[in-house]
């Protein structure tokens, strides 16, 4: 994958970008450190899937301050890539500056199988291989709910992943 420069387009759509998250946050009443910087959502192939709906929540906290935005941009790569696949629902990144510039993503599927192709695809390994050795830890949250909230759904992985102290955090399927 080459590295690419950010277009003045994402630099323009930025204050809005931040004074969106910042309503959500101030009015979600939460604490200054939690604020949670999301992009537009980006809808899948299966979007309009009724559910049920499998969440993934992926964090990546870099010990480098240089690769926050290099990690942020190849994961909104990677989300144009995701949507193509046929079992996603749509997909949205992070950043949570207060909390050492953790980045990451979330995604929403009909079936497992389509995460498992996520995973396979070569950019997202090239750019796993890249990271994993500049940041630790690489955590992730998978759950399933009948609905579709990304908003709520990121503040619910943030939830599963501060609240657990492993690598991976999965609740079955219920």
């Amino acid at each position: 994958m080459t590295v690419r420069q950010i277009p003045w387009t994402d630099m323009r759509r930025l204050p809005r970008l931040l004074r969106h998250n910042w309503r959500r946050h101030r009015d979600r009443g939460a604490r200054l450190t939690d604020f949670t910087i999301t992009t537009t959502w980006s809808d899948g192939s299966a979007a309009r899937s009724t559910g049920p709906y499998m969440f993934s929540l992926t964090e990546f906290t870099p010990t480098r301050v240089t690769d926050v935005l290099p990690i942020w941009l190849a994961g909104t790569r990677l989300a144009r890539q995701l949507v193509r696949i046929d079992e996603s629902v749509g997909i949205t990144t992070y950043i949570r500056p207060a909390h050492h510039g953790q980045v990451g993503s979330l995604s929403v599927w009909t079936d497992p199988k389509g995460l498992d192709a996520f995973m396979t695809l070569p950019d997202h390994i090239e750019i796993m291989n890249k990271y994993r050795s500049r940041g630790l830890p690489v955590r992730s949250a998978t759950w399933w709910s009948d609905h579709l909230d990304a908003d709520a759904a990121v503040l619910e992985g943030l939830r599963l992943l501060d609240t657990h102290d492993t690598q991976r955090v999965s609740t079955p399927r219920g």
